[in-house]
């Protein structure tokens, strides 16, 4: 799934249809990197990577192109891989796999120009890492510490960078939770509850208005009660603390 907004159009197509001539038009219609797309001329520095894909799965979904090249006038050198940087698969995923959520959804699609008549892309080769967007598991947070990554922050999309979440965008990214419906089911498994509580949490630790931390707490508790009810448990406050 991908946000339904996301920009440019022929992005949001690529997406959808990842084909070698969508890719090509994306390329031709270039209007940089955005919140939703990025550029890496290689595969290099794993957990900042990592921070890219939980910003861009936090901010609605989108895709890494390896093999491009952003310059700073914003025209794109597309390199493409050599068979020295191509990476299997496998590889990409067992890079990711200890610095990425499990339930966040990524893979990687291979792009190889073998007959293209545009001498910029002829024989090129291109990899993707295609991240999706699911507002039932967001925010994702870091589950690895060091490097570009800190433990259990919460990232999301700038422009061109990958920053840490304000308490005003991660209030927004909650708000789009709840209007896509994915908090409101009165049918979740406890396995919902539970993510939902630990939301509550985040955000919880994010506020800095003092009346909204007030409204947290009470949602919290509430929570608490309802998850305490599906198991046929009573658990004391205190033995929360």
């Amino acid at each position: 799934m991908y946000y339904e907004h996301i920009v440019p159009v022929n992005l949001k197509t690529f997406l959808d249809s990842p084909s070698h001539t969508n890719l090509k038009n994306l390329f031709l219609t270039n209007t940089g990197e955005t919140d939703y797309l990025d550029f890496k001329a290689r595969w290099s520095n794993w957990t900042k990577m990592a921070k890219h894909i939980l910003a861009i799965a936090n901010t609605g979904g989108g895709a890494i192109i390896i093999g491009v090249d952003q310059l700073d006038d914003g025209s794109l050198d597309l390199k493409g891989l050599t068979e020295e940087e191509y990476m299997d698969k496998a590889d990409i995923d067992n890079k990711l796999q200890h610095l990425l959520p499990k339930y966040l959804k990524c893979r990687t699609e291979d792009f190889f120009f073998t007959e293209d008549n545009d001498p910029a892309l002829h024989s090129k080769l291109f990899q993707v890492l295609m991240i999706e967007y699911d507002p039932k598991y967001i925010p994702y947070t870091s589950i690895a510490a060091g490097g570009d990554l800190r433990y259990n922050a919460i990232y999301l999309r700038q422009g061109t960078k990958s920053i840490e979440a304000t308490h005003d965008r991660l209030l927004e990214i909650i708000l789009r939770k709840i209007h896509s419906g994915s908090m409101d089911s009165k049918e979740i498994s406890l396995k919902d509850h539970l993510e939902q509580l630990q939301t509550l949490f985040l955000l919880k630790k994010q506020a800095l208005d003092f009346s909204f931390q007030h409204y947290l707490e009470m949602l919290i508790l509430k929570k608490q009660e309802k998850i305490e009810m599906l198991m046929g448990i009573h658990v004391k406050k205190e033995d929360c603390t």
